[in-house]
């Protein structure tokens, strides 16, 4: 055990070097709640914010703790009550919040993050228009560079999120990706940030356990 923590440390360090090289802000957190406890330090109360859908951010305990009473102004695309149309254009407004929190689907040891979608509503949050933009990310999705970075999220993020939603498509059954051509298929806007701009608007945060996909 001692020896594997020393090597996630070692991954982390590197990791994190490179992010920062390459403009982003970085926070290393020894756990889920030291995440949250991140987030909670550094997103005012009366910031408008927006979120897109993950795993992560499930497990750290976000959406108990940011919730509209405690954040009047957050875009809560969670809520039961809105129409398909509703939701749309929240989620349309939230790419002008003040903060866009979401997680990652990989992230490199030369410094970089990629992003797989459906709609593009998270891409879209991640590349312009949110002042600040947090990736909380386990340090279990760091892989080598882009190449097995991008093959992470099409056969390991995306196989399981299509699992999560049932969706009955090729890779629930054969476990990868196959490109298919599904009515239902999640996996339809690919984005990478090579670099966070402006500098050191993006923070990455990334989290000593395995959490999400």
């Amino acid at each position: 055990m001692k020896e594997k923590n020393k090597l996630k440390d070692i991954i982390i360090s590197k990791t994190a070097q490179a992010l920062r090289k390459n403009f982003f802000t970085v926070h290393v957190a020894d756990s889920a709640k030291d995440a949250l406890d991140y987030l909670v330090k550094i997103i005012p109360l009366q910031s408008s914010i927006g979120f897109g859908g993950s795993r992560t951010l499930e497990e750290i305990g976000f959406f108990d703790e940011f919730t509209k009473q405690k954040y009047p102004n957050l875009y809560d695309r969670n809520d039961g009550t809105l129409s398909a149309e509703q939701k749309r254009l929240l989620q349309i407004s939230a790419l002008g919040a003040d903060y866009f929190v979401s997680s990652c689907n990989a992230l490199t040891k030369t410094g970089e993050l990629t992003f797989i979608d459906m709609w593009g509503n998270r891409c879209g949050g991640m590349t312009y228009g949110p002042k600040t933009r947090i990736v909380v990310t386990s340090w279990t999705k760091i892989t080598d560079d882009l190449i097995t970075a991008l093959d992470r999220q099409k056969n390991t993020a995306s196989v399981l999120n299509n699992i999560r939603f049932d969706t009955k498509n090729p890779c629930t059954i054969t476990g990868e990706c196959s490109d298919c051509s599904s009515e239902n298929r999640i996996c339809g806007v690919t984005t990478v940030l090579h670099r966070s701009f402006p500098k050191e608007s993006v923070h990455v945060v990334i989290v000593k356990e395995e959490l999400g996909f």
